[in-house]
C-alpha cells in the first residue's frame, strides 16, 4: 500500500462529495493503481453519488477504482467470533454459572458481536483492510485508500482504537464480565445455598491461554496498522467558510496530530462571484473573511478552493467535474497524494 487520504470535518460540508471526487480523479490519473473509497460515516451516500448499489461488499466502480460501504455489524460477527466463543465458555465455567440455566442465556444472548460499540467494529473493519499481513482476507490489494471518515469524535475513535484495541476489547469484556457477576449476586439465596461451585481448574486455564493469544494478536495488529497510518496516512480536513466549521476542523487537527500527518484543508461551496445578487454578494464577503482566517490558522499547509457548483456532482462525470473544481484542470496526481505548499 503506498498511501491512505482520510478526510474529515463537520458533517455537512461535502465530504463525501470530495472523497468520491478526488477517488474518481486519481483513478483517472493513475489508471495501474488499484484505488478503494471507503465510507465510515453513519449515513452512507456513495451509492447515491455514483448512481450505483455499492453497500457492504466492494463494488467496482471504474476499471481501477472500487468502492465500500461497510457493514461493521456482519464484519464484527464474522471477526470476533472465535474470541466471543472462547470467552462466553470462560464465563460459563465460572462458579455457579453452569449450574443455572438463566445465566447461561443471559451470557448466550448478551455477548455477542451486535453488543460491541460502533465505533470498534469500524476500526476492526478499518484494521481488516489496511492489514497488508491479512492478504489471505482480501481479493484485491490496494494501492491507494481514500477514506470519507465520521466528524471529529467518531474521527477519532477509529484512529485511537488500533493503538489501544487491546484496552478497548479487554475493557469490554471486563464490563460484560461485571454484569455476570451483577446477575449471579441476583439469584436466590436458595440457589446459592442448594449449589455448590465447581471447578475446571485445567479448563479454564487452557481457555484463558488460547484468549490471551488472540489478545497478543489484536495488539500485534493494532500495532501495524498505526504504524502503516503513521508512515503513509495524509489526513485532509473539509470545511465551509462558516465559523462552526473552521472550529471543529482546528478541533480536528489538534486531537489528530499524534495519530495521522495533517497535510491539507479543503474549504468548499464557497459562493462564485455574483454579479447582481447582493445577497449573494453580503454572504460571499462573509465567507471571504473566514476564507482569510482558514488561511492564516493553517498557512503552512495547502489549501484547496472550490465554489458551489450549479448542479450536483452526481455520477463519475459530475464527480470529474468537481474534482477539476477543487484541484484545478492541470493537477498532477502527486501533487493530490503528496501536497506541498506554495
Amino acid at each position: 500500500m503506498e498511501k491512505i487520504i482520510v478526510l474529515g470535518g463537520k458533517g455537512g460540508v461535502g465530504k463525501s462529495s470530495i472523497s468520491a471526487a478526488t477517488a474518481v480523479l486519481l483513478s483517472d490519473l493513475l489508471p495501474k493503481k488499484k484505488i478503494l473509497l471507503i465510507s465510515f460515516d453513519m449515513a452512507h451516500n456513495l451509492s447515491d453519488l455514483f448512481k450505483i448499489e455499492i453497500g457492504n461488499k466492494v463494488t467496482a466502480l471504474t476499471n481501477n477504482l472500487w468502492g465500500i460501504e461497510p457493514d461493521a455489524d456482519s464484519y464484527a460477527r464474522k471477526y470476533t467470533k472465535d474470541l466471543i466463543e472462547k470467552m462466553k465458555t470462560l464465563m460459563k465455567q465460572m462458579p455457579l454459572v453452569g449450574k443455572i440455566p438463566q445465566i447461561e442465556k443471559f451470557i448466550d444472548t448478551t455477548f455477542t458481536a451486535d453488543s460491541i460499540p460502533l465505533a470498534l467494529k469500524n476500526a476492526m473493519f478499518f484494521q481488516k483492510i489496511l492489514d497488508a499481513e491479512d492478504v489471505n482476507t482480501q481479493e484485491i490489494q490496494f494501492n491507494i485508500i481514500i477514506a470519507d471518515f465520521p466528524p471529529t469524535a467518531n474521527m477519532i475513535t477509529l484512529f485511537e482504537i488500533p493503538e489501544d484495541q487491546v484496552k478497548v476489547v479487554l475493557k469490554y469484556s471486563l464490563n460484560f464480565y461485571n454484569s455476570i457477576k451483577g446477575a449471579i449476586r441476583n439469584v436466590s439465596k436458595v440457589w446459592r445455598n442448594i449449589i455448590k461451585p465447581f471447578d475446571n481448574y485445567e479448563e479454564r486455564r487452557e481457555l484463558g491461554k488460547e484468549i490471551f493469544n488472540m489478545i497478543v494478536e489484536l495488539e500485534k495488529r493494532g500495532e501495524r496498522i498505526s504504524d502503516l497510518i503513521h508512515d503513509i496516512g495524509s489526513l485532509r480536513l473539509v470545511t465551509i467558510a462558516e465559523k462552526p466549521s473552521f472550529e471543529e476542523i482546528k478541533r480536528a487537527r489538534d486531537l489528530t496530530a499524534k495519530y495521522i500527518t495533517l497535510e491539507g484543508v479543503h474549504i468548499n461551496m464557497i459562493i462564485p462571484e455574483p454579479k447582481k445578487c447582493d445577497f449573494c454578494k453580503s454572504l460571499r464577503n462573509f465567507q471571504l473573511k473566514y476564507i482569510a482566517d482558514i488561511e492564516k490558522e493553517f498557512k503552512k499547509l495547502k489549501i484547496w478552493q472550490s465554489e458551489k457548483l450549479k448542479e450536483e456532482p452526481i455520477g463519475i462525470e459530475g464527480l470529474i467535474n468537481l474534482a477539476y473544481e477543487v484541484y484545478g484542470d492541470n493537477i498532477s496526481a502527486g501533487e493530490i497524494l503528496s501536497p506541498k505548499v506554495h
